[in-house]
């Protein structure tokens, strides 16, 4: 018998976006088919979609990061500091060499907070994201004021460069911050355990699997991509302030899940996180095009958020509705 062909939730993705190019491209009367422009999107979102990658773990786990907007702030701001205060001394080099270090080792360190906290409690880590969060906020506004970097710097330059004059620098990166957690998803003993934690955390225990140590990794993880979006942050921007991470942290929910990773844990995966992304970057850059206000992204971000969250929920609902069924047949024979 022949096998009728399945949709997957991927593919319905790619139509979605090639359809909105499409309707783009005749809006913008061409403007947005120009290859410098549609591959040019991602550099809009592209240190959004680093965080993505992340998230889709934390996600998978059952768990949430609230705090991941103001990490990227706080790693992005320990970067400038070290780089303003020993550029003199040491020269730019060296400078920015210890700065981005010091950004990354503060990503961890960030991450790790978060991940310690919900290996050892079982506090929800809706209630522990939020409260580190604030604490991340207060230390952002400790160092007292925004920091820039100008035209030269090597963070600027490498974050604007251009592969043969057209593919950014900020595309490749997110390119190879997703084939290392595609591979680290699809491919590994530890994607497959975040995987099944998010499912029935208790059975991952009682199989001899320590599920706080995972859920420490895929925290600490979250850290080290903001860290990783900082400097990419930077290199787009230039500049950093306490104002920064307001809101950021709901862009990098909402592009996992409207790439198809349930809150409820266990189902999804990074290549869906990735198709958002891209989708999120032609809404950015064909709203810009038209001349329409953020608060009109917003608002479209918005609406996609609920409408996945309340498709999810139908689908647990169903989901829940098909294992009592099952387990109802199963009683009667």
């Amino acid at each position: 018998m022949r096998k009728g062909f399945k949709v997957s939730y991927e593919i319905i993705m790619v139509l979605i976006l090639a359809v909105m190019i499409a309707v783009f491209g005749i809006l913008t009367n061409g403007l947005f088919f120009r290859p410098a422009t549609m591959i040019g999107c991602t550099a809009d979102v592209a240190y959004l979609g680093v965080q993505a990658m992340a998230m889709t773990l934390i996600i998978l786990t059952s768990g949430i990061d609230l705090s991941v907007s103001y990490q990227m702030v706080c790693s992005a701001m320990v970067c400038a500091w070290c780089f303003n205060a020993f550029s003199v001394s040491m020269g730019a080099g060296p400078a920015i060499a210890l700065a981005v270090t010091a950004c990354i080792l503060s990503g961890f360190v960030f991450g790790g907070v978060n991940g310690i906290i919900a290996k050892h409690t079982p506090i929800n880590p809706w209630l522990i994201t939020m409260s580190t969060m604030y604490i991340f906020q207060a230390i952002s506004w400790f160092f007292g004021t925004s920091f820039a970097f100008s035209a030269g710097n090597p963070v600027v330059d490498i974050g604007n460069a251009k592969l043969g004059g057209i593919v950014p620098t900020q595309l490749l990166v997110l390119l190879l911050v997703f084939a290392v957690f595609w591979v680290l998803e699809k491919r590994t003993t530890f994607g497959r355990y975040v995987h099944a934690i998010g499912y029935n955390e208790n059975a991952v225990n009682y199989s001899g699997v320590d599920a706080g140590k995972m859920k420490f990794w895929v925290y600490t993880l979250g850290g080290l991509m903001s860290a990783v979006a900082a400097l990419m942050y930077l290199g787009r921007s230039w500049q950093i302030n306490q104002e920064t991470g307001v809101n950021m942290n709901i862009e990098v929910i909402a592009l996992v899940v409207l790439g198809g990773t349930s809150t409820a844990g266990g189902v999804g995966g990074v290549t869906g996180s990735l198709l958002a992304c891209l989708i999120i970057g032609v809404l950015k850059k064909g709203l810009a095009l038209m001349g329409l206000p953020g608060t009109v992204y917003n608002f479209i971000v918005g609406i996609v958020l609920i409408c996945s969250l309340i498709f999810f929920a139908y689908l647990e609902k169903r989901k829940k509705m098909v294992s009592r069924k099952m387990a109802i047949a199963n009683m009667d024979q």
